[in-house]
Order: structure tokens, then C-alpha cells, then sequence
């Protein structure tokens, strides 16, 4: 008799893991992404100049509004220390930089390529992709354009959740 292992049930697909779980969510990571930088570097700025529990309570704020709404709710704890809030700031600010350029470029591309027919005017459009008419170059060009941002909604989710659990490992305390 042999006997075969069985394999753990998935309640969720591998891939369902990387997209957005409502058009809230990503427009909420996406927003995230935007700010991340620029936070993470004020931060930093706070915690040197001595101000990290005022560092603390805004990167709380932010990863609470924009990542986890649970993140933190039953802390009764005093605002993490100086050290801590850095040791998040930095490597958070560093995701800042590609989540920001992805963020940027993604939506700029996709409405570069919804109005693709207004940028271009009277061109000639039988070289286009989709052409020779401009229903054809239209309808190409917003295909591909949806298609590349559903992948860089899906890439700034799986960005934001890295964000997302190193805030958690600043705010929430171990149990």
C-alpha cells in the first residue's frame, strides 16, 4: 500500500495573492506608493532632529490609512523609539523610489494610451499599432494600456505589502 501525501488546500490562488483585492485597495496602495518617499524621508528627517514620536504617529497614521486599517488598534504601548521608527523610515523610503516610479509611470502611460487618439490629432495612423483607421489605433493602444496597468497595480501591491509588514513589525507588538 502506498500512501501519497496530501497537499495543503490553498484558499487562495497563488497569483490572487498579487492583485488588488477591490478598486479601493489599489487606488489606496497607489496613493501609498505616491507618498511613501516623501514620508519616509520627513521621517527621518523628525527622528533626527528629535522628534520621533512624532515620526512614529505619522508613519502609524499613514500605513493605517493607506496599508492596514488594523495596523496597530489595540496598542497601548508608548510610540516606538528613535531606533525603531528608523530602522522602518529608511528601508520604506528606499521602497518609496520604485513604488513612486512605478505609480507614476503606470498611470501616466495608461492615460497616454486612452487618449492616444487626441494626442496625435491629424496624423497619419497607418503605421500605428491597430491601424490603418483611428478606431482601430484607439482600441489597440487602450487594450495594451489596461493590460500594462492591471501588471503595475499588480507589482505596486506586491511593493506596498512589504511596506506593509515592515510597518507592521514597527507597530504591533509581539504577542
Amino acid at each position: 500500500m502506498t500512501l501519497t501525501a496530501a497537499r495543503p488546500a490553498r484558499t487562495r490562488r497563488t497569483l490572487r495573492r498579487f492583485a488588488p483585492n477591490s478598486p479601493g485597495d489599489a487606488a489606496r496602495r497607489s496613493a501609498y506608493a505616491l507618498i511613501a518617499l516623501p514620508l519616509g524621508l520627513l521621517s527621518i528627517g523628525l527622528v533626527l532632529t528629535g522628534r520621533s514620536s512624532r515620526a512614529a504617529r505619522l508613519r502609524l497614521a499613514a500605513a493605517r490609512r493607506f496599508l492596514d486599517p488594523e495596523l496597530g488598534e489595540a496598542t497601548g504601548r508608548a510610540a516606538p523609539g528613535a531606533l525603531r521608527v528608523l530602522r522602518h523610515s529608511v528601508p520604506d523610503a528606499a521602497l518609496g523610489v520604485p513604488t513612486l516610479v512605478l505609480a507614476g509611470y503606470a498611470y501616466g502611460n495608461t492615460l497616454r494610451n486612452l487618449t492616444y487618439p487626441i494626442r496625435y490629432g491629424d496624423s497619419d495612423y497607418h503605421d500605428a499599432w491597430g491601424g490603418p483607421t483611428l478606431g482601430g489605433v484607439w482600441v489597440v493602444h487602450s487594450i495594451g494600456g489596461l493590460a500594462f496597468f492591471a501588471v503595475c497595480l499588480c507589482l505596486i501591491k506586491a511593493l506596498t505589502d512589504v511596506q506593509a509588514s515592515l510597518a507592521r513589525r514597527t507597530f504591533v507588538s509581539p504577542a
